[in-house]
């Protein structure tokens, strides 16, 4: 196999190869007759009959295949180099995050997507396969995988029944098991999924569900539609791709705390000047004011450039809603406190207060610090009446809504976060 044709919906956008140099990297050949309402890529500007450079090509679709573990485990089981980008999108390209599908040459023969129903045990199977092989539970002819770390399994719902996707089928649901010795994990995050929701930055379904001896998260995508048995694909790529951070290497995702400014890795201020150079930048900062103050708020540490993400519609790009936003550091196993990305310099979750939140925006350059502040008090005083009304799973981390409560309160004061008198 020398290519792979890339699609975005249904638009044959070109043809990519693997690079005879580097076998990380890839090349897009764009056919001339590529046009299209949705914008490709933030990295790079698809072009009709150009080649874009080989690094943002590369950057931006391995931002699709698997991380870690996963992506070790995965490609040792299809016999192909882990650091193969080519051979990881033929692999797994089939049906990626979004609405880009890289398609192969026996697609149309022992590849054409089909589904086949799931039973409650063998959906057990396969979330045990998950969790002990950290493959995300894939069967042989599947060309379906995300990026992430967490055990998962991608399956389809249709008319509450779920089925699985073989070949390049496409999934329209996430089933993350309980882990063991994190017995907490899924219920902190369901119930951010609840907050979210009450307060408008999520509108995706999850439900707590259990199949056989097994508990687990079943999460709607946002990036994909149901209608009749058909799935339907909304593009998105999150902001590592946009900022066409390195694939290869998962920390560039991350702030480095020793080397701030390091220009390989994310940092809010990268984040907030992308979302200022889109058209739509003044309704894309404003949501992500919100959200970052969600997130500091909840004390999700692991709020990276790849749990950030851009949704391309054929009306525009908007923010991606609230997602894999846990509050990680009420687990006792994860509290370290310092957050994935610096806000107002400072990486400790407790020397956060609203004022930094506001002042970190205003840096951007896009939005004036009182409109900022005035965001991010709106957002705590709707996460407050949240916290109030919505009743958390009993199962979640001990301590932990009364560490939400006084998050918020501190941070409505105008007082750094600091740490709660015992």
């Amino acid at each position: 196999m020398t290519s792979l044709e890339l699609y975005l919906h249904d638009r044959f956008v070109g043809l990519v190869e693997p690079d005879r140099r580097d076998k990380s990297r890839v090349t897009l050949a764009i056919d001339r007759a590529f046009r299209s309402d949705v914008v490709l890529s933030e990295s790079f500007a698809a072009i009709p009959g150009r080649r874009p450079a080989t690094e943002l090509i590369s950057n931006f679709l391995g931002g699709y295949v698997p991380e870690g573990n996963h992506r070790e485990k995965m490609a040792a089981k299809r016999h192909v180099d882990q650091d193969d980008l080519f051979a990881l999108l033929a692999e797994f390209g089939g049906s990626i995050a979004g609405a880009v599908t890289l398609r192969r040459p026996d697609d149309a023969q022992s590849r054409e997507p089909s589904y086949a129903p799931l039973n409650a045990r063998d959906l057990a199977a396969l979330l045990k396969q998950a969790l002990a092989e950290s493959d995300q539970g894939v069967p042989d002819d599947s060309r379906s995988a995300l990026p992430g770390y967490q055990p998962k399994v991608l399956v389809a719902k249709f008319n509450s029944e779920l089925a699985y996707p073989h070949g390049r089928a496409h999934s329209t649901h996430i089933l993350k098991p309980q882990v063991p010795g994190r017995e907490h994990r899924i219920f902190d995050e369901f119930y951010s999924h609840q907050l979210t929701r009450e307060i408008g930055l999520s509108t995706f379904d999850s439900k707590i569900m259990r199949a056989g001896r097994i508990t687990y998260l079943a999460i709607e995508r946002f990036d994909r539609t149901v209608d009749g048995d058909r799935v339907r694909l909304h593009h998105q790529e999150d902001l590592a791709q946009a900022m066409s951070l390195d694939w290869r290497e998962s920390e560039v995702k991350f702030q480095e705390p020793a080397w701030p400014n390091d220009p390989r890795r994310a940092t809010l201020r990268r984040v907030g000047e992308l979302l200022g150079s889109i058209p739509e930048a003044s309704a894309l900062v404003e949501q992500w004011v919100q959200q970052l103050t969600y997130h500091v708020a909840v004390g999700n540490n692991d709020a990276h450039a790849k749990n950030i993400a851009l949704v391309h519609l054929e009306n525009g790009t908007k923010l991606a809603e609230v997602y894999d936003a846990v509050p990680n550091l009420f687990q006792d196993e994860l509290i370290n406190w310092n957050l994935a990305l610096a806000v107002d310099g400072k990486f400790d979750l407790r020397r956060i207060s609203a004022e930094s939140i506001a002042s970190e925006a205003a840096s951007w350059g896009t939005i004036r610090e009182a409109r900022a502040y005035a965001l991010v008090e709106q957002t705590l005083a709707a996460l407050d009446d949240a916290l109030a009304k919505v009743e958390p799973p009993r199962e979640v981390s001990p301590g932990m809504t009364d560490r939400l409560r006084w998050n918020v309160m501190r941070l409505r004061q105008g007082n750094e976060i600091s740490t709660p008198k015992r």
